[in-house]
């Protein structure tokens, strides 16, 4: 493993878990000039943006390269990415990706169904293309591994999330007030072809002790691991996401070893306390929208101190290292989980520094 303290951050993650204990990692690994683990040539840069995002030898030598020349100091991992955008799951669907450099977009693909209670049920596929090239993708990554670095699973997303790709969230919106039954009916569908598609990719990526890593978000755990989300619930009221969204979701934890949830934007905190009422629900992180103060800011530190009152982990993003103190003074250390964005070794060591009197 390129990661010489990776038996510690294990440990580390475990306890955090259990609500218990500090961990401290970033997005992704501060990089080096030189390949510090192996020497491993850059691999030549495709022709096209799908080329890019969808060649598995490509996507498996890009991570190699990247993580070999990348350091790993406290509780950062070294993780190789196998994302073909954030929500995925809708291209195995049948929603059309976009991809641009910097993201991916899902076309709708069933917006104009004007009966949309007449098409089909959703099932799992193994014949899509979109889920070949990303099998693919995730197969070619754990062959270049070899126990080296671990390989997360991809994006996924669920839910409604997802029936926003396939229906578009005006029209989705619609649907919620004119077929309530036929939206609670396909967000089930979804569910059950987000576990096929999961229990698939987990048996793909599994460590020898049966842990596993989700790329996004950067966790790792015993068994199945996964960052559950409804970003669309900024548009819903307490009480439709509890009819909606909170069944499906605790299905989800219920099922999986180890589950943390994206909470995003302030027009979604209206849905803590539902959250909060999930008991096999782990874990909570709090994304601020663009525009306001980031995640290391004061303004949160009541929310925080709500989610772990309420028994859940936090993850804490976009630390800047002169935040660190007044966050662990004001919320404390055990549970919590900071993401903090080091520009090089040094700046890591300074982390490492700062959190030493708070029992890392």
């Amino acid at each position: 493993m390129w990661k010489s303290n990776w038996e510690e951050t294990k440990q580390r993650f475990q306890k955090w878990w259990n609500r218990d204990g500090l961990l401290v990692g970033m997005w992704g690994a501060p990089e080096t000039a030189d390949g510090l683990h192996e020497k491993f040539p850059s691999p030549a840069k495709l022709a096209s943006i799908e080329e890019r995002y969808c060649d598995a030898a490509f996507r498996a030598a890009e991570n190699h390269f990247r993580l070999s020349r990348s350091i790993f100091p406290l509780d950062v991992l070294p993780t190789a990415s196998t994302d073909l955008g954030p929500g995925s799951l809708a291209m195995f669907l049948g929603s059309q990706p976009g991809f641009a450099e910097d993201t991916v977009w899902f076309h709708p693909c069933i917006e104009n169904e004007l009966e949309p209670e007449k098409l089909p049920p959703l099932r799992f596929d193994e014949n899509n293309s979109w889920w070949k090239i990303s099998e693919k993708i995730i197969r070619a990554c754990v062959e270049k591994s070899r126990g080296k670095y671990i390989v997360g699973c991809p994006d996924l997303i669920e839910n409604m999330d997802v029936l926003s790709s396939l229906r578009g969230s005006q029209t989705l919106c619609m649907d919620l007030i004119e077929r309530p039954d036929w939206v609670e009916q396909i967000i089930w569908e979804i569910n059950e072809v987000w576990f096929a598609a999961y229990q698939r990719i987990y048996d793909l990526i599994k460590l020898d002790d049966d842990s596993s890593a989700f790329g996004a978000f950067y966790i790792w755990g015993p068994g199945k691991v996964a960052k559950l989300q409804c970003d669309a619930s900024a548009m819903f009221s307490p009480k439709m996401y509890k009819q909606f969204v909170a069944p499906t979701l605790t299905k989800q934890c219920a099922w999986l070893d180890h589950s943390l949830y994206h909470l995003d934007g302030t027009q979604a905190m209206v849905h803590l306390d539902t959250l909060l009422s999930i008991g096999p629900l782990d874990a909570i992180e709090w994304t601020p929208q663009a525009g306001i103060e980031t995640g290391g800011d004061k303004r949160w530190f009541d929310l925080y101190r709500r989610i772990l009152a309420g028994g859940k982990s936090v993850q804490v993003v976009n630390i800047e290292l002169h935040e660190i103190q007044p966050l662990l003074d004001a919320i404390g250390p055990e549970g919590v989980y900071m993401l903090i964005q080091f520009k090089d070794e040094r700046e890591a060591e300074q982390a490492q520094k700062l959190v030493e009197p708070y029992g890392y």
